[in-house]
């Protein structure tokens, strides 16, 4: 009685209890009371207030082959849950490609620069096929004392992955998204790799997407919500652009003129580049001792080439009220 109390589940405190009482036969009688009071914890309610042990017995059998049939039918479920899996994870690979084939009729119109054209290509991955196909066959994930999780890992290594279940379940983990590029003096398209693109058309680029996805936001959201008393501002704020030359700025004005976009940039030498609005902040003192922050703006004139505005800025440039920006104030800007 002590040894299989020891190998029962929870039951280490009755076996020493047991044990400690002496071989005689009022101790014998309390280790029967404990064992029952252990058993009837353990037990349905019905079965351990039954009087005759044979009885609740022959019940507890009837009770574990009830159990043995309920979750016999949860798996046969089970197993169908588990053969959809790729079925499902296969309709939301679809309706993704349906999401990058819009993305793409959005980006079919914008070209700037020496860019023509942008687009998202889509491509399966071989393997992640393999592991759907093994989750259609499911031979593995009902091996008696096998946890599902641990199933879905030895699966996943069956193929050539690496541990991991919870990847089985995410659709992106299927196919590969790749950025591709087409330009005005190639007209094969090619892979997206920023070291061989300016910063001007890396940046473009990546707007661009930004741009698109956020457009597809917005039609999902007016779908959404019918009545909507706010219309959507798209700004685009780029900080350090003092590092890109005056012909990389053009390219994103460009872009943003495509995309119908506000461009908001911070650079010292902005102006240099055509379609622009140039604002100039400076902190000047008044000769009554106070101090003012004075706005001044600058557009220049699309058409004016960087020789012309050095050559007759006048000529270039339109001016804003308050008056143009001449000389520049004692003061630090």
């Amino acid at each position: 009685l002590v040894e299989r109390l020891r190998r029962a589940r929870d039951a280490a405190q009755v076996a020493a209890a047991v044990e400690a009482h002496p071989p005689e036969p009022e101790g014998d009688l309390e280790a029967w009371r404990l064992t029952r009071e252990w058993l009837r914890r353990c037990l349905p309610a019905r079965l351990a207030d039954t009087p005759d042990p044979r009885l609740g017995l022959e019940r507890l059998s009837e009770h574990l082959t009830a159990l043995e049939g309920r979750l016999h039918h949860q798996e046969q479920v089970l197993a169908g849950s588990a053969a959809d899996v790729a079925h499902y994870v296969r309709q939301l690979r679809r309706r993704a490609r349906r999401q990058v084939d819009r993305l793409n009729e959005l980006l079919a119109p914008i070209a700037f620069g020496s860019i023509a054209g942008v687009r998202l290509q889509m491509t399966d991955v071989e393997q992640m096929e393999a592991l759907l196909d093994g989750l259609s066959d499911q031979a593995d994930l009902f091996k008696p004392g096998l946890p599902i999780d641990e199933a879905l890992d030895r699966l996943f290594q069956r193929v050539g992955g690496t541990p991991g279940s919870a990847r089985l379940l995410d659709y992106r983990e299927y196919f590969d998204l790749q950025v591709h590029v087409q330009r005005q003096s190639d007209p094969t398209w090619r892979l997206a790799n920023p070291t061989r693109m300016s910063t001007g058309e890396a940046i473009g680029v990546g707007a661009a997407l930004m741009m698109v996805v956020l457009h597809a936001w917005e039609a999902q959201n007016r779908l959404s919500r019918k009545q909507s008393d706010l219309n959507t501002l798209r700004l685009l704020f780029l900080d350090e652009a003092n590092r890109l030359s005056a012909d990389n700025l053009g390219v994103l004005i460009d872009l943003c003129r495509t995309l119908e976009l506000q461009l908001l940039i911070a650079a010292p030498r902005v102006d240099e580049a055509a379609g622009n609005t140039t604002y100039r902040l400076a902190r000047v003192t008044t000769p009554d001792g106070r101090e003012e922050v004075r706005l001044t703006g600058r557009r220049v004139r699309a058409g004016a080439s960087l020789v012309d505005r050095l050559a007759d800025p006048d000529a270039a440039d339109v001016d804003f009220d308050p008056p143009p920006w001449r000389d520049p104030p004692a003061a630090d800007d």
